[in-house]
């Protein structure tokens, strides 16, 4: 029986064979997308799930209320780790972990590591690692110990053999203790080494947050009755330090509270100040709605032809009947021959997901693979669904024919046949639609950013990160007074630069009243307003013409002045980092976060450091003069810089991956929908050609054939128009919301999608419908 349904399908693969390659091939693309996102979603969603331990290990943040507003950081004070696991049984223990960049010195070069952190041998009690030298149980026990990735031995021993040998980190000695293997790609802390460090020395719970801090407990806790218990250690130990810092009339104005997340939540974690790179929930939402459509319009096309395709069909199921077979025999033909077309359209996804996965792993910067558990198992999933979805309905028309009605040729009058064929073809046309439209409004947006002006220069500005140790000061004056002397360097500013400003609270004290809140500092020289091209709306700028300026003196922006309901600033009296005096300036608002953000409250005070950022302006070609000059004065410290151009564009590379990736599965769904209407149309122009014979046998011209023809499948794509265009423009415009600066929905990207929809419909169906009008109606009418 397989044998003969095997045939069947095969010879009617083979007589057909556009109608298959458009099924298969729009299938395939269907499933090839959804696999590929899938393993995008899956990556996301499975970050550090591959930690034995991941179900009980939580990580700690920290919420700092002020009187009006709050701060929340990634990190925790250092003396947390330690006091969780002495006061609270249920945890079984704790891992600190402080990052810091690294100059390791190899072969005479200095070279900067980013992904070195100091920590504690109870990190890997903790999470997973694989040793490929050395034992969790031995590794960091002592100090100026150092375990290593495989990246690392091989990039500096040349091998993964590295236990034992030293390694130069900021010109001392390391000893490494161990080498393992390399954390997979969807771990949210990027790890290359682990240096040992001591975190037991007693300090103010306040003098030090630079710490990631992990808790592993016994079993899988109960997060909300733990922060409780958090709460009361915060108000035994810390509440003290805040109300003493406070000044007069301060107890009880600052508060600190911590929040727990468990460690499958800390890659979703929404924006806190010093966390790693963050996945965005939205993009998963996104990408699988995008998955969704596309398959959705493939089995709808499947459904739409291979239900259009039942006129030649009918005859073959009357006589089957006739002969004596049952529709249950039928059904199992038919639904064979969609599992065969379908496995056909699976095995071809498999492939084009092969070829496209590098194309993905590049601009998504990601390390996707098709693993065959996870892969297989979805894919599977996909098949059994398609083959229902696809192929039930089908079966079922077809072998529903009754023979006297199929023999007569009256049967595909139906009006619910073609009720259904027009609703596919609408349902498959809305959904282009709304991806064009959703194109076109991420491009304008896209462009809106790039083009905006973000109150600043950012060309030709090059940010030189400078060590922070007193030991370098006279080398870093040095390189900054070469810096100066070099005619390629047309400008010169020295403080923490546009992009690392810090937050801190800032007191206010005008016509008697207080008000105290946190906002964005810059430590700044006189010269950082002329290099940034940042205008003065009032007032001045800070000048060494006026001693006071250094420790009395303040430039804000303006939405200080509006946040404080302010129609002048100069002559306002506030204090914060440790100044205390006057607005001298205001300036015009700048955007030193993406369009993303509203732009909050700055205030700027003198910067009187030498090690800070030091942004010069100088042409991208002279790059070279810098580094020469650096490594004559610094010949021990890593080149570290970035052009401000590029840290501006960085902000933005989520939204690029949107769009590139809607704009690629938008053209996917439009091929595949273009495939189905074309395969649509080429049976319908083949069910017409006698009328289109009479018809010209009685005069009508091409213009009327061509009119007549095509006024249906327009008359459907219009009201996929006024179904898909109001849904798209709400999706988008709450899609945009997520910006606090951004374009406005015009009526111009609701006419882009429509005309686009409608002239590649007319650009399909035409050649067809032309070449049935072009026929000559003797071959139409011969039968007859």
């Amino acid at each position: 029986m397989i044998q003969n349904y095997l045939k069947i399908a095969w010879r009617n693969l083979l007589k057909h064979k556009s109608f298959s390659l458009i099924n298969i091939l729009g299938l395939a693309i269907g499933i090839g997308a959804c696999l590929i996102i899938f393993l995008y979603v899956h990556d996301e969603l499975t970050f550090d799930q591959y930690n034995v331990k991941a179900d009980r290990i939580v990580r700690a943040t920290t919420r700092l209320h002020t009187p009006e507003s709050d701060l929340v950081i990634a990190t925790s004070p250092m003396m947390l780790g330690g006091t969780l696991k002495r006061v609270y049984p249920e945890v079984e223990a704790t891992v600190r972990l402080s990052n810091a960049t690294v100059a390791v010195k190899y072969n005479n070069e200095v070279i900067s590591e980013e992904s070195f952190y100091k920590t504690e041998p109870a990190i890997f009690t903790v999470f997973s690692f694989d040793f490929l030298e050395g034992s969790p149980q031995r590794a960091l026990q002592n100090p100026h110990t150092i375990v290593i990735t495989e990246t690392i031995a091989k990039k500096y021993f040349g091998s993964s053999h590295a236990h034992g040998k030293l390694m130069i980190c900021n010109g001392e000695d390391w000893r490494v203790d161990g080498v393992v293997k390399d954390r997979p790609a969807n771990s949210d802390m990027r790890i290359d080494a682990l240096q040992s460090a001591d975190f037991s020395k007693t300090t103010p719970w306040m003098d030090d947050f630079d710490n990631f801090t992990f808790i592993l407990f016994y079993q899988k806790p109960d997060l909300r009755k733990f922060q409780n218990k958090l709460a009361d250690l915060s108000r035994k130990y810390i509440q003290p330090e805040l109300d003493a810092a406070g000044g007069p009339g301060g107890a009880g104005r600052y508060k600190l509270e911590f929040e727990l997340e468990p460690l499958a939540a800390v890659h979703f974690s929404p924006d806190k100040l010093a966390d790693t790179p963050k996945g965005n929930r939205q993009f998963n939402y996104i990408f699988s709605l995008l998955a969704v459509f596309i398959l959705i319009i493939a089995l709808l096309n499947y459904i739409n032809l291979s239900t259009a395709k039942s006129t030649e069909r009918a005859r073959e199921v009357g006589i089957r009947k006739v002969s004596g077979a049952s529709r249950t025999q039928l059904i199992r033909q038919f639904l064979f021959e969609s599992f065969f077309l379908l496995t056909i359209a699976c095995l071809l996804a498999i492939g084009l997901v092969f070829l496209a996965l590098p194309f993905f792993n590049k601009l998504l910067q990601t390390n996707l693979s098709l693993r065959w558990q996870s892969g297989l198992l979805f894919m599977g999933i996909i098949f059994l669904v398609t083959l229902l979805l696809a192929g039930l309905y089908p079966a079922f028309v077809l072998s529903a024919f009754r023979p006297i009605k199929v023999l007569k040729g009256s049967w595909h009058h139906s009006f619910r046949g073609i009720f259904l064929r027009k609703t596919i073809t609408v349902s498959q046309f809305a959904i282009a639609v709304a991806l064009i439209m959703g194109t076109t409004v991420i491009y304008q947006q896209m462009r809106y950013v790039q083009q905006k002006d973000l109150g600043f220069n950012k060309d030709e500005l090059l940010n030189i990160y400078l060590p922070h140790d007193s030991a370098y000061i006279g080398s870093v004056k040095a390189f900054q007074n070469d810096l100066r002397r070099r005619p390629e360097v047309k400008a010169m500013t020295i403080g923490v630069g546009l992009t690392f400003a810090v937050m801190s609270s800032t007191v206010t004290n005008f016509e008697g009243k207080r008000r105290e809140f946190m906002c964005v500092y810059y430590l700044v020289d006189p010269q950082f307003l002329s290099v940034f091209q940042i205008p003065l709306v009032e007032g001045r700028n800070f000048s060494d013409n006026y001693g006071t300026d250094r420790k009395e003196a303040f430039l804000v922006n303006e939405a200080f002045l509006k946040y404080m309901g302010w129609k002048s600033g100069v002559g306002k009296t506030i204090e914060g980092w440790e100044h205390k005096g006057k607005i001298v300036g205001v300036m015009k608002n700048f955007y030193f976060k993406s369009l993303h953000d509203a732009i909050e409250p700055v205030v700027m005070v003198y910067n009187e450091s030498t090690f800070n950022t030091t942004t010069i302006k100088i042409r991208p070609a002279d790059l070279s003069i810098v580094k020469t000059l650096f490594r004559k004065n610094l010949p021990t410290t890593p080149v570290d810089y970035s052009f401000l151009d590029e840290v501006v564009e960085k902000q933005y590379v989520k939204d690029r991956i949107t769009m590139s990736l809607f704009n690629s599965f938008t053209g996917l769904g439009i091929l595949v929908s273009c495939l189905g209407l074309y395969g649509l149309v080429a049976l319908i122009a083949v069910q017409r050609t006698k009328e289109i014979g009479i018809r010209k046998v009685l005069g009508a011209t091409l213009q009327q054939l061509f009119s007549l023809m095509s006024k249906d499948f327009l008359k459907l794509l219009c009201w996929a128009l006024l179904i898909a265009l109001p849904v798209a423009g709400f999706a988008m415009n709450k899609w945009l919301a997520s910006y606090a600066y951004h374009v406005s929905l015009s009526w111009w990207m609701f006419l882009i999608p429509a005309v686009a929809v409608l002239l590649l419909a007319l650009i399909v169906i035409s050649k067809e419908i032309i070449k049935t009008a072009l026929a000559n109606p003797v071959n139409s009418l011969r039968s007859e």
